[in-house]
Protein backbone atom coordinates (compact mmCIF):
# COMPACT_ATOMS: atom_id res chain seq x y z
CA UNK A 1 0.00 0.00 0.00
CA UNK A 2 1.29 3.66 -1.31
CA UNK A 3 1.84 6.02 1.89
CA UNK A 4 0.28 8.67 1.43
CA UNK A 5 2.39 11.87 0.63
CA UNK A 6 1.18 15.17 1.69
CA UNK A 7 1.73 18.48 -0.03
CA UNK A 8 3.91 20.74 2.16
CA UNK A 9 5.29 24.12 1.10
CA UNK A 10 8.52 25.78 1.85
CA UNK A 11 9.92 28.97 2.05
CA UNK A 12 12.86 29.15 -0.03
CA UNK A 13 14.69 30.65 2.82
CA UNK A 14 14.28 27.45 5.25
CA UNK A 15 17.81 25.55 4.13
CA UNK A 16 20.11 23.69 6.00
CA UNK A 17 19.58 20.96 8.31
CA UNK A 18 15.75 21.41 8.19
CA UNK A 19 15.53 21.16 4.43
CA UNK A 20 17.41 18.21 4.73
CA UNK A 21 15.23 16.27 7.36
CA UNK A 22 12.46 16.75 4.92
CA UNK A 23 14.69 14.83 2.49
CA UNK A 24 14.03 11.95 4.31
CA UNK A 25 10.25 12.52 4.63
CA UNK A 26 7.21 10.77 2.54
CA UNK A 27 6.20 14.36 1.60
CA UNK A 28 5.58 16.11 -2.04
CA UNK A 29 8.12 18.89 -1.02
CA UNK A 30 7.52 22.17 -2.95
CA UNK A 31 9.90 25.19 -2.30
CA UNK A 32 8.38 28.62 -2.88
CA UNK A 33 8.92 32.04 -1.76
CA UNK A 34 6.41 32.45 0.37
CA UNK A 35 4.89 35.94 1.25
CA UNK A 36 3.86 34.65 4.83
CA UNK A 37 4.35 32.06 7.32
CA UNK A 38 7.87 29.54 6.64
CA UNK A 39 5.89 26.52 6.25
CA UNK A 40 1.96 26.02 4.03
CA UNK A 41 0.18 22.96 4.84
CA UNK A 42 -3.21 24.02 3.50
CA UNK A 43 -4.82 26.80 2.18
CA UNK A 44 -6.33 28.14 5.86
CA UNK A 45 -3.00 26.61 7.81
CA UNK A 46 0.10 28.51 7.93
CA UNK A 47 3.27 27.20 10.06
CA UNK A 48 5.81 30.30 11.29
CA UNK A 49 8.95 27.53 12.20
CA UNK A 50 11.33 29.89 14.82
CA UNK A 51 14.37 28.42 16.71
CA UNK A 52 14.83 30.22 20.03
CA UNK A 53 17.45 32.72 18.82
CA UNK A 54 15.72 33.79 16.06
CA UNK A 55 12.67 34.55 18.04
CA UNK A 56 14.67 36.49 20.27
CA UNK A 57 15.56 38.71 17.58
CA UNK A 58 12.75 38.97 15.79
CA UNK A 59 11.29 40.21 18.76
CA UNK A 60 13.82 43.03 19.02
CA UNK A 61 13.27 44.33 15.85
CA UNK A 62 9.63 43.68 16.27
CA UNK A 63 9.21 41.55 13.24
CA UNK A 64 7.88 38.96 15.25
CA UNK A 65 4.74 40.64 15.41
CA UNK A 66 3.96 41.66 12.11
CA UNK A 67 5.02 38.26 10.97
CA UNK A 68 2.29 36.25 13.24
CA UNK A 69 -0.47 38.99 12.56
CA UNK A 70 -0.05 38.89 9.08
CA UNK A 71 0.06 35.09 8.88
CA UNK A 72 -2.83 34.48 10.82
CA UNK A 73 -4.99 37.48 8.21
CA UNK A 74 -4.12 35.00 5.49
CA UNK A 75 -4.36 31.60 7.13
CA UNK A 76 -6.44 31.53 10.19
CA UNK A 77 -5.21 28.18 11.41
CA UNK A 78 -1.58 29.44 11.77
CA UNK A 79 0.71 27.82 14.11
CA UNK A 80 4.03 28.79 15.71
CA UNK A 81 6.60 26.12 16.34
CA UNK A 82 9.18 26.88 18.24
CA UNK A 83 12.49 25.28 17.90
CA UNK A 84 15.18 24.76 20.73
CA UNK A 85 13.53 27.12 22.94
CA UNK A 86 16.55 26.53 25.19
CA UNK A 87 18.17 29.20 23.25
CA UNK A 88 16.18 32.22 23.89
CA UNK A 89 18.42 33.21 26.51
CA UNK A 90 21.67 32.51 25.17
CA UNK A 91 21.10 36.39 24.01
CA UNK A 92 21.92 39.03 26.73
CA UNK A 93 19.86 42.30 26.70
CA UNK A 94 16.52 41.71 26.68
CA UNK A 95 14.81 40.14 29.69
CA UNK A 96 12.93 36.93 29.93
CA UNK A 97 9.72 38.79 30.52
CA UNK A 98 9.77 40.58 27.52
CA UNK A 99 10.44 37.20 25.45
CA UNK A 100 7.31 35.31 27.88
CA UNK A 101 5.35 38.67 26.76
CA UNK A 102 5.84 37.95 23.11
CA UNK A 103 4.54 34.43 23.44
CA UNK A 104 1.60 35.11 25.55
CA UNK A 105 0.42 38.18 23.20
CA UNK A 106 1.23 35.05 20.30
CA UNK A 107 -0.82 32.71 22.48
CA UNK A 108 -3.88 34.95 23.53
CA UNK A 109 -3.91 37.83 21.25
CA UNK A 110 -3.70 36.59 18.21
CA UNK A 111 -4.78 33.20 19.01
CA UNK A 112 -2.07 30.95 17.80
CA UNK A 113 -1.13 28.13 18.99
CA UNK A 114 2.58 27.20 20.12
CA UNK A 115 4.10 23.88 19.95
CA UNK A 116 7.86 23.48 20.72
CA UNK A 117 10.44 21.36 19.48
CA UNK A 118 13.96 19.97 20.26
CA UNK A 119 15.34 19.91 16.71
CA UNK A 120 15.15 20.33 13.02
CA UNK A 121 14.11 16.56 12.79
CA UNK A 122 11.80 16.81 15.65
CA UNK A 123 10.42 19.99 13.34
CA UNK A 124 10.10 18.34 10.35
CA UNK A 125 7.94 15.42 11.82
CA UNK A 126 5.93 17.72 13.25
CA UNK A 127 5.01 19.58 10.03
CA UNK A 128 4.67 15.98 8.31
CA UNK A 129 2.24 15.05 11.04
CA UNK A 130 -0.45 17.75 10.96
CA UNK A 131 -0.04 18.18 6.97
CA UNK A 132 -0.79 14.71 6.70
CA UNK A 133 -3.66 15.09 9.48
CA UNK A 134 -4.77 18.43 7.58
CA UNK A 135 -4.44 16.52 3.53
CA UNK A 136 -6.02 13.27 4.34
CA UNK A 137 -9.83 14.42 3.33
CA UNK A 138 -9.11 17.73 2.31
CA UNK A 139 -6.69 17.64 -0.91
CA UNK A 140 -4.06 20.99 -0.94
CA UNK A 141 -3.59 22.47 -4.08
CA UNK A 142 -1.15 25.85 -3.62
CA UNK A 143 -2.15 29.42 -5.34
CA UNK A 144 0.23 32.12 -4.21
CA UNK A 145 -0.85 34.84 -2.01
CA UNK A 146 -1.96 38.33 -4.01
CA UNK A 147 -0.29 40.28 -1.06
CA UNK A 148 -0.42 44.17 -1.89
CA UNK A 149 2.58 45.85 -1.60
CA UNK A 150 1.72 48.02 0.76
CA UNK A 151 0.33 46.92 3.75
CA UNK A 152 -0.20 49.41 6.78
CA UNK A 153 -3.39 48.81 9.09
CA UNK A 154 -4.04 49.89 12.65
CA UNK A 155 -2.46 46.73 14.38
CA UNK A 156 0.85 47.78 12.88
CA UNK A 157 0.31 51.49 13.99
CA UNK A 158 -0.61 50.08 17.56
CA UNK A 159 2.82 47.81 17.84
CA UNK A 160 4.86 51.06 16.63
CA UNK A 161 3.56 53.78 18.98
CA UNK A 162 3.89 50.29 22.19
CA UNK A 163 7.25 51.06 21.48
CA UNK A 164 7.12 53.71 23.49
CA UNK A 165 8.26 53.81 26.84
CA UNK A 166 5.30 53.63 29.02
CA UNK A 167 2.77 53.01 26.24
CA UNK A 168 -0.10 49.86 26.35
CA UNK A 169 -2.40 48.94 23.87
CA UNK A 170 -5.31 51.21 25.55
CA UNK A 171 -2.64 54.42 25.39
CA UNK A 172 -1.57 53.65 22.34
CA UNK A 173 -5.18 53.96 20.90
CA UNK A 174 -5.34 56.95 23.12
CA UNK A 175 -2.50 58.71 21.08
CA UNK A 176 -3.80 57.37 17.89
CA UNK A 177 -7.31 58.82 18.79
CA UNK A 178 -5.69 61.98 19.63
CA UNK A 179 -2.75 62.96 17.04
CA UNK A 180 -4.11 60.61 14.72
CA UNK A 181 -0.97 59.27 12.60
CA UNK A 182 2.43 57.84 14.33
CA UNK A 183 4.67 60.58 12.88
CA UNK A 184 2.05 63.21 14.76
CA UNK A 185 2.29 61.58 18.27
CA UNK A 186 6.57 61.41 17.63
CA UNK A 187 6.35 65.46 16.33
CA UNK A 188 4.27 66.21 19.89
CA UNK A 189 6.68 64.39 22.41
CA UNK A 190 9.65 66.24 20.26
CA UNK A 191 8.02 69.72 20.48
CA UNK A 192 6.86 69.40 23.74
CA UNK A 193 8.99 71.28 26.69
CA UNK A 194 9.84 70.60 30.02
CA UNK A 195 11.43 72.24 33.06
CA UNK A 196 13.02 71.23 36.28
CA UNK A 197 11.34 72.52 39.18
CA UNK A 198 13.42 73.15 42.50
CA UNK A 199 11.71 70.13 43.94
CA UNK A 200 13.18 67.52 41.71
CA UNK A 201 9.75 67.23 39.82
CA UNK A 202 9.69 67.49 36.19
CA UNK A 203 7.02 69.69 34.79
CA UNK A 204 5.53 70.07 31.08
CA UNK A 205 5.82 74.09 30.19
CA UNK A 206 4.51 73.65 26.54
CA UNK A 207 3.00 71.34 24.16
CA UNK A 208 0.20 69.15 23.42
CA UNK A 209 0.36 66.98 26.79
CA UNK A 210 -0.45 69.92 28.93
CA UNK A 211 -4.48 68.70 28.53
CA UNK A 212 -3.77 64.77 28.05
CA UNK A 213 -4.82 63.13 30.56
CA UNK A 214 -2.23 59.96 31.71
CA UNK A 215 0.73 61.46 29.62
CA UNK A 216 2.58 63.61 32.12
CA UNK A 217 5.91 65.35 31.71
CA UNK A 218 8.19 62.41 32.71
CA UNK A 219 6.48 60.50 29.71
CA UNK A 220 7.51 63.20 27.63
CA UNK A 221 11.09 63.22 29.02
CA UNK A 222 11.57 59.48 28.98
CA UNK A 223 10.52 59.35 25.12
CA UNK A 224 12.14 62.62 23.98
CA UNK A 225 15.47 60.30 25.39
CA UNK A 226 14.45 57.24 23.62
CA UNK A 227 13.76 58.99 20.18
CA UNK A 228 17.09 61.46 20.55
CA UNK A 229 19.98 59.18 22.23
CA UNK A 230 22.28 57.98 19.56
CA UNK A 231 22.69 54.19 19.35
CA UNK A 232 25.89 54.18 20.46
CA UNK A 233 25.85 56.51 23.93
CA UNK A 234 22.62 54.08 24.31
CA UNK A 235 24.65 50.36 24.66
CA UNK A 236 26.94 52.47 26.53
CA UNK A 237 24.74 53.99 29.17
CA UNK A 238 23.06 50.08 29.49
CA UNK A 239 25.82 47.76 28.85
CA UNK A 240 26.44 47.37 32.71
CA UNK A 241 22.89 46.88 33.49
CA UNK A 242 20.92 45.84 31.24
CA UNK A 243 17.63 44.68 32.24
CA UNK A 244 15.50 45.36 29.06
Amino acid sequence: METFKPLIIMDERERGEIRRNFSNIPCNLQIETLKTADYLISSTMGIERKRGDDLVASICDNRFFSQIQKMKYYYPESLIILENPGKMFDRTGIAPASIYGAIIYALYKENIPLITTLDEFETAQTIWSFAKYQQKNNPFVYEPLDIPSLEIGLKMQLNFIEGLIGVSEIKAKVLLDEFQTPWNVIQAIQQSETKILSSGKVKLTSGRFIDLKGFGAKFVRQNQNLLNLPFHKSIALEKKNWNL
